[in-house]
């Protein structure tokens, strides 16, 4: 715990705690060795940002909504958080619906032709009725928002649905997201009241597996959107939605976090370890996926270690930026990578001067320099549109 609050202080003193989010990546960077490095053995077409949120109010009436905790000192790191997340994405506060899309359309027009942001919906808590419990969740997006966006821009962005399956429309609802061009579903078990080994998931799963529609689940500690029960995303609990024949891609690579060992006499270990286990199991080896957003901040480095040793893993890699975290200076410092041996010292301010204008091409430039051992992540692990696209 102590060495995580000493390089959380160290990565905050390194990078500072406020984006400047300035406007137009300047040609001395686009055009550096570096970035050509970056991009060389690259298809852009075939690159998509499998993990992004979108922020909003709906002060444009799109229905994106943010509890009003999130605005009171009464519940401090809701406040804090709130106003990293702002900035990081570089929203207007009077007109957050608008400016995040501007913003984020902006930076992907600066990524070679053809990469897209996948942009997650997020479905309400819900009770085991399957009624909506807006008191209990931190934010919502809906489907239909997050549809629009990519109507609106549809050479920058693909969308993720996020549907309850406790909800008596439930199917419904994945029809029509499927019929609307969601490529994936997003859950977040603990914040959503989802138990994945809950037999209200069965009908659910079963018409997943039969688009071929991927859940991309939380797995492990969720700290921006606390609440819930964190037992609800242990990877273990993915066994129910494997053995049903849907692929599911566990975010983050459970790299926080720990959790009980159902088959060890529920002894605590790292969520990482369970995530490890189930990778390893042969019958999932078509169906199970990891993807690597977030695994660059400050305190994850050692998992980062881990996965780039586990080179037979890489083919069933995704990229992912968690958009905005790549814009909140404080958890992510280039030099920490430096300091671990797993970047150059030329990377470093290459790196430094790309963020501030352009976190998600940051976000990318980094983890294709990263080196461990010799080994990096080979450009499948950010080619993912096969594997989303239908």
């Amino acid at each position: 715990m102590l060495v995580n609050a000493y390089t959380g202080l160290q990565a905050w003193f390194e990078s500072g705690h406020k984006n400047p989010c300035l406007a137009g990546l300047p040609e001395e960077l686009k055009n550096h060795p570096l970035m050509k490095q970056v991009w060389s053995g690259i298809d852009s077409s075939k690159v998509w940002d499998c993990h992004a949120h979108i922020i909003g109010s709906g002060d444009s009436g799109s229905g994106a909504w943010a509890s009003p905790k999130m605005d009171s000192w009464r519940h401090p790191i809701l406040k804090i958080q709130k106003y990293f997340h702002i900035n990081g994405a570089g929203l207007d506060k009077k007109n957050e619906d608008i400016s995040f899309v501007s913003r984020l359309a902006h930076l992907s027009s600066e990524m070679p032709a053809g990469y897209k942001t996948m942009l997650f919906a997020f479905d309400w808590s819900h009770d085991e009725t399957g009624t909506p419990l807006k008191e209990q969740s931190i934010f919502h997006i809906p489907d239909s928002y997050a549809a629009q966006i990519v109507n609106q821009h549809p050479q920058h962005f693909q969308w993720v649905a996020s549907i309850h399956p406790y909800r008596p429309d439930a199917i419904d609802a994945l029809e029509r997201a499927h019929a609307e061009g969601a490529v994936a579903m997003k859950w977040l078990p603990s914040s959503m009241n989802i138990d994945p080994a809950s037999p209200k998931c069965k009908q659910f799963y079963q018409k997943l597996q039969t688009y071929n529609m991927p859940i991309i689940s939380h797995v492990g500690r969720e700290s921006a959107v606390p609440g819930g029960n964190l037992d609800f995303n242990n990877p273990l609990k993915a066994h129910h939605m494997l053995d049903a024949g849907v692929r599911v891609v566990m975010a983050h690579c459970g790299s926080d976090g720990k959790d009980k060992d159902y088959d060890n006499r529920n002894k605590v270990v790292t969520s990482f370890e369970l995530f490890t286990r189930m990778m390893d199991i042969p019958a999932y080896e078509k169906l199970l996926f990891g993807d690597i957003s977030a695994t660059t901040l400050f305190n994850h480095a050692w998992v980062l270690k881990h996965v780039l040793r586990r080179s037979d893993w890489h083919h069933r890699l995704h990229n992912g930026t968690d958009y905005p975290l790549p814009g909140v200076f404080p958890l992510i410092t280039s030099k920490q990578f430096h300091r671990e041996g797993m970047l150059e010292a030329e990377h470093v301010p290459f790196l430094q001067e790309v963020r501030k204008y352009n976190p998600i091409m940051f976000d990318f430039a980094m983890k294709r320099l990263l080196r461990f051992e010799g080994k990096q992540f080979p450009a499948s692990v950010f080619e993912t549109r096969g594997f989303f696209q239908k």
